[in-house]
């Protein structure tokens, strides 16, 4: 029998590979083994593949196993399928994380997250200082007896310190930031002055002399659902995305940036000053007063709002939710001080996790279901016909859908 009498018992080319012959002989081998195939020849067109088999691997210097029992066969292809099951899973893991890592280190992740970082570890190096001075200078100070009470402080920050001394050398060496200074200044620059011939969108007069506003819209054509056990699953989304330009002039560019400032500054201040005693209920009031400042400025100036696309009906409701969510769970005491009775946990963990999920199993019911991601306010030709075709403006993830339209109402 010929080499190539071998190659074509097993049903591969003349130039397979060890692991191209492993897999057609375990394929013809499940087929054809006696424990199995009890048909006439079926005996000797097995010990047929095994001799074709055995020669092949010779020529490739490779040692065989004994004749096995089907069961065997059977007990090595499961172990290699589930082999092979677990290699994809690991990759399917590493990818993942790999994907993950990248996409925390996009600028908008990437340096909020390190300047928190360096923030936190120049906070740890004033903490471990004052942990051990102010007990002591208080001591000297007021109250010899103090020491022993705040001993305790004095330990943390001398283990702190010695933490410290020991990673001095990447202390303050956490990486470097993405965005540079280009981009800084970039983002407070207001047009290079010369006019694009198209007329500006936010102003009734005037053409777009200024940075065109971005807006990104998405649309989901495809979810797909990985399951890597029984207790971790994913689900990731396949999203078409469409960057459209809005053009603006100076004017307008000048009275968004100044819009931006106000609605910070309105949130800022009532943080600081709104007498009331729940954070919750002094951010609330400082986005209210913050739109309503920015909405009678840009109307006084004649300018339209860049970020009126947000305005939806989905957004209306969901907003009117949380609203009605926090006053049931908030005290109004003496001087209209409100205060957050202890459900406030429960409540807005409830909120950021399951209100998206519910809001879409019930208002999916509904004919009008798409109409509730569209602006209430008309937008530009190309927004509406987008919106038409079932784009929208991010995707109702919980928590995402939360934090970034905010984020996007601010800047």
């Amino acid at each position: 029998m010929t080499a190539r009498d071998h190659h074509e018992i097993l049903g591969i080319s003349r130039g397979a590979s060890v692991k191209e012959i492993k897999t057609a002989y375990r394929k013809l081998a499940l087929k054809y083994h006696p424990d199995r195939n009890r048909s006439p020849g079926a005996r000797e067109k097995f010990q047929e593949i095994k001799s074709a088999y055995e020669y092949l691997m010779a020529r490739q210097g490779q040692v065989t196993r004994e004749t096995e029992s089907y069961d065997d066969l059977i007990a090595r292809e499961v172990m290699r399928r589930d082999r092979e099951r677990r290699y994809h899973q690991a990759r399917a893991r590493q990818k993942k994380r790999e994907e993950e890592a990248n996409y925390f280190n996009r600028p908008e992740w990437h340096d909020p997250i390190l300047l928190l970082r360096y923030m936190l570890h120049i906070f740890a190096l004033f903490f471990a200082f004052a942990a051990i001075l102010f007990p002591v200078v208080t001591a000297i100070v007021s109250d010899p007896a103090s020491l022993a009470g705040t001993f305790f402080f004095i330990l943390i920050g001398v283990f702190l310190l010695v933490y410290i001394y020991q990673q001095r050398r990447t202390w303050f060496r956490l990486g470097k930031f993405h965005t540079r200074w280009k981009d800084v200044t970039g983002f407070f620059q207001m047009g290079d002055g010369h006019a694009s011939g198209q007329p500006c969108y936010y102003t009734a007069e005037g053409t777009a002399s200024g940075k065109p506003y971005w807006i990104e819209l998405l649309k989901t054509v495809d979810i797909r659902v990985r399951s890597y056990g029984a207790l971790d699953h994913e689900a990731r989304y396949q999203n078409r995305v469409k960057k459209i330009a809005i053009p603006r002039s100076v004017r307008a560019q000048f009275f968004h940036r100044l819009s931006s400032l106000i609605k910070v500054m309105a949130i800022i201040g009532f943080i600081l000053l709104f007498p009331v005693d729940s954070l919750v209920w002094r951010f609330v009031a400082g986005m209210a007063a913050g739109g309503i400042l920015s909405l009678v400025m840009l109307t006084t100036a004649g300018v339209k709002s860049k970020v009126s696309y947000l305005l939806t009906p989905s957004l209306l409701i969901k907003s009117l939710i949380w609203l009605v969510a926090l006053c049931l769970v908030s005290v109004v005491g003496p001087g209209f001080n409100i205060r957050l009775s202890g459900y406030v946990y429960i409540v807005v963990a409830g909120l950021f996790l399951l209100l998206d999920m519910v809001f879409d199993l019930v208002m999916g019911l509904f004919p009008f279901y798409s109409k509730l991601f569209r602006p209430l306010i008309p937008q530009e030709s190309r927004l509406r016909s987008l919106y038409r075709e079932g784009y929208q403006n991010y995707q109702e993830l919980p928590v995402y859908s939360v934090f970034f339209p905010i984020f996007k109402w601010l800047f």
